[in-house]
């Protein structure tokens, strides 16, 4: 891979979980969905190579024993700027690995922390959240704005003009996750697996009945512009201005 190209700065403020353990995967989203962070995945580290040739994420957290590359060379790639990717992007290791010297070589080659599975996930995300601190980027993280509307992750506060909007915590999950996927046509199924996980027993028309209610508390002005439909599909969320 080249490394000519500019580093780019974060395009999405998801975390990219990368491990072939699709269980681990699962339990590492699931938790940094509470935390208020959007994630991404990938199988194995040649995928994780794909992934960040297009969208730069905020933090990467990587195991070691992935197959087609291993973690310690995207590590390596990333470090070298060989990704393309600013060479001090956040990096933790989720790994099975608990010798010294594995430790050692990770941390050498420059990752931001070590963690062994198994492992506690509230820990995690405590790790990610003092990581993205102690990188200055919390606060690009914890602030999403559009138009007349702040979307403060963090404190899940959501402002119209300033003004203050009571949501209920699910309509907060929905807003915050359209509005993480700017321009991005996202299906109610999609949504539902995305906010309420629990696409199973749940109908496509509690989307439907969200969005309405949001679309009600935010306003006209706020959310015409905002929450799209897209017939026959889903839902767009569109903060104006031109694509980035």
């Amino acid at each position: 891979m080249s490394s000519a190209g500019v580093a780019r700065a974060p395009d999405h403020s998801r975390v990219l979980v990368v491990d072939d353990d699709e269980g681990i995967r699962t339990v590492v989203q699931w938790q940094l969905n509470d935390a208020g962070f959007d994630v991404a995945q990938t199988a194995d580290g040649l995928s994780a190579m794909s992934f960040m040739a297009v969208e730069v994420p905020l933090l990467v957290i990587l195991d070691l024993s992935l197959p087609a590359l291993g973690g310690l060379d995207v590590l390596r790639e990333i470090r070298t700027g060989a990704a393309q990717v600013p060479a001090d992007l956040p990096v933790i290791i989720l790994s099975g690995r608990s010798g010294e010297t594995d430790r050692i070589v990770g941390l050498d080659l420059g990752a931001d922390d070590y963690l062994v599975k198994p492992f506690s996930p509230g820990e995690l995300a405590a790790r990610v959240r003092s990581l993205l601190r102690r990188a200055g980027q919390a606060a690009d993280h914890g602030c999403l704005v559009a138009g007349p509307v702040t979307i403060d992750v963090a404190g899940r506060e959501v402002r119209v003009d300033g003004a203050a909007v009571a949501l209920t915590a699910k309509e907060f999950d929905l807003l915050a996750h359209l509005a993480r996927h700017p321009r991005h046509v996202l299906t109610r199924r999609q949504l539902l697996e995305a906010v309420w996980q629990s696409p199973g027993w749940l109908g496509e028309a509690t989307v439907t009945e969200h969005v309405h209610r949001l679309r009600t508390k935010l306003g006209a002005r706020a959310a015409g512009p905002l929450i799209r439909t897209v017939r026959g599909v889903g839902y767009q969320f569109d903060p104006g201005g031109p694509p980035r």
